[in-house]
Parts: C-alpha cells; sequence; structure tokens
C-alpha cells in the first residue's frame, strides 16, 4: 500500500512518460546492437586512385595554406610558389600514370557509385589543367602585383580552381557537375580581384560573381528540370531513360537541355552569353586572364561534351541546331568585334570568343573526329593563350603601364626583341599561321564540320578566320614599327627586372633611335614563355603524337 501511494503522488506520475520512454530506448538500442552484430556495415569502396588527380589539387592547396600560417611572409612567397609547382608536377605525372594504366586495360570505369569518370577523355582534361596550373603558379611570382602575404593566396586559389575543372571534366553526374563548376568559379572569382589596389580587378570581380551566380543558378534549374524528366541526374541513367522512353511532351525535357547549355555557355564564352568576358579579361592580373581563358574555357568544353554526347546524344535533332547557331554568332561577332579594340586584353579577350566558336564546331560535328579535333584544339589553345598573357603580363611590367593600348607595341622590337618574338609567334598561332598548332587545331575543327556536311557553318568559319587575321596581323606587325612621342623609358622594376633587366631579352633603354643593351637574366616568366613558344612552334610541325593522344581521348562515347 504504500509503494502505491508512492506511484500515485503528482511527481511519480509525471515521471512515468519519462520513465516508459527510457524504456523504449533501451530496448530499441538492444535491437540494434543485435542487427548490427549480425549484419556488419559495409561502406562504399572509393578508388583514390582515380581521383588522385584532384585529390593531389586540394592537399596541396591546404599544405599552401599551412605554410602561409607557420612561417614568415617572405619564406612562404617562395616555398608557395615552390609547393604549388611540386603539386602541378606531381599531378601531371599522376595524370600520365592514369594514362598509361588505361591505355593497358583498356576500358573505361565509373568510380563513386558512378558519379565519377576515369577513362581517357578525364585523363586527357587532368593532364591539360595540370599543365596550366604549373604555368599559371610560375607566372605568379613575377607578374602578381600581391603582398609576400597574398602569394600564397593566389597559389591555393589556383590549385583549389584546378581541382573543380578537374571535377568537372570527369563528372558522370550533373549534380557532382554543378559542385565542381562552383569550385571552378568561386575561386577565380575571388582570383580576378586578388590584387587589392586594383580598383579595376575589384570591378571586375564584381560584375563577374553577379553574371556568373546567375549562369550557375540557371544551370542547376536546368538540372533540376531535367531530373524532373528523368527522374536521375546520373548521365548514364538519363541517357538509358531517354533511349527507352518516348515523351507525349517534351518540353520540360528541352528546357532543361537549355537551361544546362546557357550555364556552360557563359563559361566558353560563347555569344550571346559572352558579355563578362572583355571587361573581367581586361581587369584581372594577367596570369589569372590566362589562366581563366584556359581552364575556365576548357572545363566548360569538356563538361559540354560530357553532358551532351554521354546524356543527350538521343535528342541531338533537338540540341545540334542550336550548337551550330551559337558557333556561327560566337565565330563572327568574336572577329568583328576583336577588329574595333584598342586595349590588348580586350582584343584577346574577342579573340578567345572567336576561337571558343571554333571549338564548337567540334561538337556540332556530333563524331568522333569532331570530338577530338575540339580536344586538340583545347590543349594547344590553352597553352597559347596563357603565354600570350604572359607576355602582355612581361610588357606591362617592362614599360610601367597597367593596361596597355594596342599603340603601345610600336617600338617593342628594339625594347624587348625575346618579348616580341614570343608574342608575334602567340599571336600567329591564335590566327592559324602554317607551321603552328593554331592552324592544324582550325584545319581539324573545320574538316569534322565539312565531313559532317555542315557547309554553311564550315565557310562562316573560313570567313571568321579571314576576319580575324586582320587584327592578329595587325597586334604581330605593330612592335617593328617606330614608337610614336619623343622618348621612353623602361621601368625601374618588374617582373624579371632588376632595374632595367628582363628575361631572356635584351631590354634596353630607348631614347629615340638609340639602343643601350643590358645584361639578360632568366626568370620564371621566361621559361614559360619559352615554353609556350616552343611548344607552339614544335607540335605545330611535329602534331603527330598529339592529334593521335586527342582522337584516343574522344573515344568515351
Amino acid at each position: 500500500m504504500l509503494s502505491l501511494r508512492r506511484w500515485h503522488t503528482p511527481q511519480a506520475i509525471l515521471l512515468l512518460p519519462i520513465t516508459a520512454h527510457s524504456q523504449r530506448v533501451r530496448s530499441m538500442s538492444f535491437l540494434i546492437a543485435q542487427v548490427a552484430s549480425s549484419t556488419p556495415i559495409k561502406l562504399p569502396s572509393v578508388e583514390y586512385s582515380a581521383i588522385a588527380p584532384e585529390l593531389i589539387m586540394i592537399i596541396g592547396a591546404i599544405v599552401v595554406m599551412l605554410i602561409s600560417s607557420l612561417v614568415s611572409k617572405h619564406v612562404s612567397k617562395t616555398t608557395s610558389i615552390a609547393v604549388g609547382a611540386a603539386v602541378a608536377i606531381v599531378s601531371l605525372a599522376d595524370s600520365i600514370y592514369l594514362g598509361f594504366q588505361s591505355g593497358t586495360s583498356g576500358a573505361n570505369k565509373a568510380v563513386l557509385s558512378g558519379a565519377v569518370a576515369l577513362d581517357k577523355f578525364a585523363i586527357f582534361f587532368y593532364a591539360l589543367f595540370s599543365i596550366v596550373a604549373l604555368l599559371t603558379v610560375l607566372l605568379g611570382r613575377e607578374l602578381m602585383n600581391l603582398d609576400r602575404g597574398r602569394v600564397p593566396d593566389f597559389v591555393t586559389l589556383v590549385l583549389l580552381s584546378t581541382s573543380g575543372a578537374m571535377l568537372m571534366a570527369s563528372a558522370l553526374d550533373l549534380i557532382v557537375l554543378f559542385l565542381g563548376l562552383e569550385i571552378l568559379s568561386i575561386a577565380l572569382y575571388v582570383l580576378v580581384a586578388i590584387e587589392s589596389n586594383s580598383a579595376r580587378g575589384r570591378e571586375s570581380s564584381v560584375k563577374y560573381f553577379m553574371l556568373g551566380g546567375f549562369s550557375s543558378a540557371v544551370f542547376l534549374y536546368g538540372v533540376a528540370l531535367v531530373y524532373g524528366a528523368t527522374g536521375s541526374t546520373n548521365l548514364g541513367q538519363i541517357l538509358t531513360f531517354l533511349a527507352n522512353n518516348l515523351f507525349k511532351s517534351n518540353g520540360v525535357l528541352l528546357a532543361g537541355i537549355g537551361m544546362i547549355m546557357v550555364g556552360l555557355g557563359f563559361k566558353i564564352s560563347a555569344v550571346p552569353f559572352h558579355f563578362w568576358a572583355p571587361d573581367v579579361y581586361q581587369g584581372a592580373p594577367s596570369p589569372v586572364t590566362g589562366f581563366m581563358a584556359a581552364t575556365a574555357k576548357a572545363a566548360g568544353f569538356a563538361a559540354l561534351l560530357r553532358v551532351f554526347y554521354s546524356g543527350f546524344i538521343t535528342y541531338q535533332s533537338d540540341w545540334v541546331p542550336v550548337i551550330g547557331a551559337l558557333s556561327v554568332l560566337t565565330l563572327l561577332v568574336g572577329a568583328i568585334l576583336a577588329v574595333l579594340q584598342k586595349d590588348i586584353k580586350r582584343t584577346l579577350a574577342y579573340s578567345s570568343i572567336n576561337q571558343a566558336g571554333f571549338i564548337l564546331l567540334g561538337l556540332y560535328a556530333v563524331s568522333a573526329k569532331g570530338v577530338g579535333a575540339s580536344l586538340y584544339f583545347l590543349i594547344t589553345y590553352s597553352v597559347v593563350i596563357v603565354g600570350a598573357f604572359a607576355t602582355v603580363g612581361a610588357m606591362e611590367k617592362l614599360l610601367g603601364k597597367q593596361g596597355l593600348e594596342l599603340e603601345d607595341l610600336r617600338g617593342l622590337s628594339k625594347k624587348s626583341p625575346f618579348l616580341t618574338f614570343s608574342f608575334v609567334a602567340l599571336i600567329l598561332a591564335q590566327a592559324g599561321a602554317p607551321f603552328t598548332t593554331g592552324f592544324l587545331s582550325k584545319f581539324n575543327v573545320v574538316l569534322a564540320t565539312v565531313n559532317a556536311r555542315h557547309y554553311p557553318v564550315a565557310l562562316v568559319a573560313m570567313i571568321s578566320a579571314a576576319i580575324a587575321a586582320f587584327f592578329y596581323l595587325r597586334m604581330a606587325l605593330l612592335p617593328f614599327r617606330a614608337a610614336s612621342g619623343e622618348s621612353q623609358t623602361l621601368a625601374p622594376g618588374g617582373a624579371g627586372l632588376e632595374d632595367t633587366q628582363y628575361a631572356g631579352s635584351s631590354a634596353v633603354l630607348v631614347k629615340e633611335e638609340e639602343a643601350v643593351a643590358v645584361k639578360t637574366k632568366i626568370d620564371s616568366v621566361s621559361v614559360v614563355i619559352g615554353i609556350a613558344v616552343v611548344v607552339t612552334i614544335g607540335l605545330g610541325i611535329w602534331a603527330g603524337p598529339l592529334v593521335d593522344l586527342a582522337n584516343r581521348a574522344s573515344l568515351f562515347f
């Protein structure tokens, strides 16, 4: 009776639910323990070797950040550049190893539950992005106007951006592709404005961020529509669904495909999604502009090729005409507007838009040869454009000016024969001159278009090349013309300059026609420019191995 009275007290009544809940929790815990003991939990296996290049870049970025926190600013500047370059070299070596391994097995693999591909196509872009990252990191020491404490930030952002580009190239799932797109984009937004003393850079960064954020939102909305129509974001599953099912109305699917095309069209600066490019290219530091022109464009094209050939190939009759129209607009608008420019970077920006039109021809051809031509174009163009902007950055340091007009090229041949030769070679390569990689790049994509019987578009491409030849030749000839004005004095410092020295060039003080040669010096800028020129001319003459490599990488669909 005493115990019953105790449990009928108000306090005991309040404790009854808690006691019952505790008993249920203990019972549930016992059941879970029983199930766990009888059924061991198996975590999904991850082939880390398949995503090693991305991991190398991410780990390298973390190491650089740690170095900047642990050592002095003076030491961290040199160490960060060295670590960044070493990371890019290791990533390139691993890409080559994966390429040999893939060639031995001969099979394409999907890892991470089918979300990421390990095939020759992905490995090709791993190597491309590693090369561009290496060249960009080497340029950062000499051509970036950064405080010593900001150099590690520059290297970190380059490595992280590269990891995002790699993920875009290997993504077999639209959500994974979006993740890579955002990693690439966010790092680029910061890189554009990394020079704290550049108001133009900050303005360009804000513009790039606003338009880039809008394009990413459009892309993601397109992914949502495709998921709503097919029930999956995996490209393989989308392809299977579209091959086995017919829609009464495919408007939702086509809207999704169109929005994905818009989002990626922004990254490759295809017309009419190109408006950001001239202002951002002009405002960003030269090494960043070259990196962005190579990496962002190549990543965008890698994603376009993968998505439309691996996911939406059954609907090619719907999207191929749109690609053709984009190609025509991009070819003509890029070439015509480049002729009207006076600023060197803006001219190269419209030139880059024009080049995107040529690369789109490979996608428009819908053939393995067309894809191979686009891949060859991308890897050769990436080296050329990084070298071209490195040359522009070196000229800015040489002349002591931020931002160069075309007229500033006058007299360059007397001030720096090395820069003049390099600049002319890289410009002529973009024009498609014989014995350069640019000639074979343009020839191959136009040939693929002709083989696909798209004769009008091929004709437009040739007309565009003729128009573009005008401004390319103008830039190539200006350095050999006499400088206007009374006298010109070189800047007393800058990239590779000690007083009036410049890497690999006969830098001089020019007063009217009098030239005084000074001691030459080899630095990282000269190395990067030299590599770009050697690759451009060497692979233009002996192109067979690289063409074969690009053709083998195209066999992913």
